[in-house]
């Protein structure tokens, strides 16, 4: 059976998880565990364009967090509201 990594963090937000998914992945779903991170739904050198899409979306800039991992960011946003 395969053993996927923990989602005890993500699992604290699943609204914030759904909406991020649809509105900033731009994906009608996907996996996420708190390993999960920008670079794992990009080809791109840089997490540029999702950051830019987060700070228009949820007005909060989440450059800083630079490896990009989706529960830090999750954390960030759940803090804003």
């Amino acid at each position: 059976m395969p053993e996927f990594a923990a989602r005890n963090r993500i699992d604290q937000h699943p609204e914030i998880e759904k909406d991020f998914i649809r509105r900033v992945l731009e994906l009608p779903w996907a996996f996420i565990s708190d390993e999960s991170s920008l670079w794992d739904f990009h080809h791109d050198l840089t997490n540029k364009g999702f950051v830019e899409k987060i700070r228009a979306v949820y007005e909060i800039d989440v450059s800083d967090i630079t490896s990009g991992n989706i529960a830090d960011i999750l954390d960030r946003i759940a803090r804003k509201s």
